[in-house]
């Protein structure tokens, strides 16, 4: 089935296994299947509107609503959300069935959802079972950590996203089993690696790409099981020190050397798709995964279409930032979440649909803020029998409104656009967001007063020339402008590797290591080895040798 998108108008495919799924998802209601549509927005904008109620780099102070506590929040002081510290949230003084109220069939889906948001208490920050963490998102067990997203099981990692079972690393993206690392991004198992792309198991290495074995690398690609070596030379102990000491200490020689590095990258095959251990997948960066088409950053994932940087999913469509989920369609944000639909930010949850900050539930339809409740619709209690007659009944008015089948909308995120994850990977001006009926943030953070200015550019380029009240001072990224300071641990950190003081703000940072992963886009090519056809995220336009599997590993093996 082909159709244009009701939003972009681009034209895109919904298979036959597609359908299949879809039909496999389909809710179950009182003995009843309500049957799920062909999606309306093509798999960019489906992304692109779930991922618009993701903040995870914007963090606030703001007050408790319930005990006036000032807190940690992804929800800025203007927002007219009342908020909660965790103590609060998780007391038994309040329920957010107290705030529940009857569907009005008058009226859209929408609306009504996005005045219970608005109206119900909710969480400040989505982080457990931490110490000295606050300043983190969608993390658990964490120690000593700030500025991260979706880390779990990590100590002294500072402005990160996606980051497991790590110790002491900084400014890295989608990486697991990491210490002593900077600047990184898809990689394991390696310790003191900075600057490093899709590398395993490698020690002592800065801008590699594509290593896997080895140790004391610089600007070397497609190496295995090597050591010593420059720009894929073999070179003495002594010239490996002395060029990676010019690469930390000279900013100049360090961008010349990335651009060698850059220029021999493109002179090694690549493969079509970055995978390990996966079977029968299509997309990018798959690991450990069968049966999975187009996914994007996942790992052991399984019978899935449309999925995205997530961990341990079984038969999903449309996911994103997801954990040990099952059974799901069309859900952002969420953790152990089964046989559910178009939720956000749920965990420990069995057959949700349109459920929003909802925990330990089971068989609710519509609610916001639930804790440990059954058979609710719009935060009211039910009984299974009325459950089950009225659901249906919602489901039918939301297909007349053409609301049924798809995530909520935009326009009811708590965050502005350009607050949201959306923004990073599908960025629009003020103009355009507002012309779609989204919403904008123009809430502005104040620095702490008495602070003094410095240009990044006027930073010493040796760390060993950083004097201990560089943290008294606010530092004017290079790029943009914007204002950053340095922390004491971060401090540390690099003075510990002999890193220079980044020059760009921390959010600068890691969108740059972000953005490195190719499009979500296949294109159909031909092996530049043995002219197979193959389906690929590199355009044909890109200048890199791509190859298939079996010639690549051919190559670098």
């Amino acid at each position: 089935m082909k159709k244009p998108c009701v939003v972009c108008k681009e034209q895109f495919v919904i298979s036959a296994d597609e359908l299949a799924m879809l039909k496999k998802l389909s809710p179950v209601i009182g003995g009843k299947v309500i049957p799920l549509p062909p999606p309306t927005h093509c798999p960019a904008c489906r992304q692109q509107r779930r991922i618009a109620f993701r903040n995870d780099s914007n963090y606030y102070k703001n007050t408790c609503s319930s005990c006036k506590k000032q807190v940690i929040s992804i929800y800025s002081p203007d927002k007219e959300y009342p908020i909660l510290c965790h103590e609060c949230f998780w007391s038994d003084q309040w329920s957010a069935l107290q705030y529940g109220r009857a569907f009005d069939f008058s009226r859209n889906f929408a609306e009504q959802f996005g005045e219970l948001k608005k109206a119900v208490p909710r969480l400040c920050i989505f982080n457990t079972q931490s110490e000295n963490s606050d300043y983190t998102v969608h993390s658990s067990r964490n120690k000593n950590c700030y500025m991260c997203s979706s880390i779990i099981d990590d100590e002294n990692v500072y402005f990160s996203d996606f980051i497991f079972d790590s110790l002491d690393s900084i400014d890295c993206f989608s990486c697991e089993g990491m210490e002593l690392c900077s600047s990184c991004v898809f990689y394991e198992d390696c310790y003191n690696g900075d600057w490093l792309k899709l590398c395993f198991n490698v020690t002592d290495a800065m801008f590699c790409i594509d290593c896997k074995g080895g140790s004391r690398l610089l600007g070397c690609v497609g190496r295995r099981n090597a050591s010593n070596q420059i720009l894929n030379e073999a070179v003495t102990p002594e010239q490996f020190d002395e060029t990676r000491n010019h690469l930390l200490t000279d900013s100049q020689y360090r961008q010349e050397f990335m651009k060698q590095v850059e220029a021999l990258r493109l002179t090694i095959p690549v493969p079509h798709i970055w995978e390990i251990g996966s079977e029968n997948c299509s997309g990018n960066y798959l690991f450990h995964s069968k049966n999975v088409q187009h996914g994007y950053n996942t790992k052991y994932f399984e019978d899935c279409f449309y999925v995205y940087e997530g961990h341990r999913n079984t038969d999903c469509f449309d996911l994103m930032r997801s954990g040990d989920g099952e059974l799901l369609y069309d859900c952002c944000n969420v953790i152990d979440l089964k046989m559910s639909a178009f939720c956000n930010l749920t965990y420990q949850c069995d057959h949700l649909l349109y459920c929003d900050n909802c925990h330990g539930c089971s068989d609710c339809f519509g609610c916001f803020g639930l804790k440990k409740a059954k058979c609710c619709i719009f935060n009211t209690q039910c009984t299974k029998e009325e459950y089950e007659v009225l659901v249906p009944k919602i489901i039918a008015h939301m297909e007349k409104t053409g609301e049924w089948g798809g995530f909520p909308k935009a326009a009811i995120s708590s965050f502005g656009y350009n607050e949201s994850k959306a923004s990073e990977w599908y960025p629009l001006s003020k103009d355009e967001v507002l012309k779609r009926g989204w919403q904008w943030s123009d809430y502005e953070q104040s620095l702490p007063e008495g602070l003094k200015g410095i240009e990044a550019e006027r930073l010493p380029e040796d760390i060993k020339d950083v004097p201990d009240d560089i943290l008294n001072y606010t530092i004017h990224s290079a790029e943009s402008g914007k204002p950053y300071r340095l922390i004491p641990q971060e401090l540390a950190l690099y003075r510990k590797k002999g890193l220079p003081v980044p020059r760009l703000h921390p959010h600068e940072r890691i969108l740059k290591l972000s953005t490195v992963q190719n499009r979500h886009t296949l294109y159909p090519r031909s092996c530049a080895k043995c002219q197979k056809g193959i389906e690929t995220t590199y355009s044909p336009d890109r200048p890199e040798i791509v190859y298939c599997e079996e010639c690549y590993l051919k190559t670098v093996y």
